[in-house]
């Protein structure tokens, strides 16, 4: 559980700060935590609508509006890992480059081979 915890992590740490909302900023270091302890998959995926929430309209491509209803409804129906590891790497692939890091395009490779392993578990 820990592992997806930090891809989570990971992947937020890697948006830049024009991806998302000034709230964002305000409310981050407490999500942080929560996103830390957090032990079942529902938690997870609680805390990733969270962080989507946050994310602003031009930091994700045109269909993401499309698919975002469904998106958000799948992350409330979760009860595994799997689950988990899928809705985020949905996200992480809807997510412009332009928002993300100028490292995520050196780790993203390790970080996408890293969310797969929770779907072969």
């Amino acid at each position: 559980m820990v592992e997806m915890n930090q891809l989570l992590l990971e992947f937020e740490s890697n948006l830049t700060w024009e991806a998302v909302t000034k709230e964002w900023k305000e409310r981050r270091d407490s999500w942080v935590s929560k996103v830390q302890a957090a032990v079942e998959p529902s938690q997870l995926a609680e805390y990733l609508i969270e962080l989507e929430s946050d994310i602003q309209w031009e930091a994700v491509q045109s269909q993401w509006k499309l698919l975002r209803k469904s998106w958000r409804e799948d992350c409330q129906a979760v009860s595994t890992l799997e689950e988990v590891s899928s809705l985020l790497l949905e996200l992480e692939s809807n997510t412009t480059w332009e928002v993300l890091s100028d490292e995520w395009q050196d780790i993203r490779e390790n970080w996408v081979q890293q969310v797969y392993e929770f779907n072969d578990e």
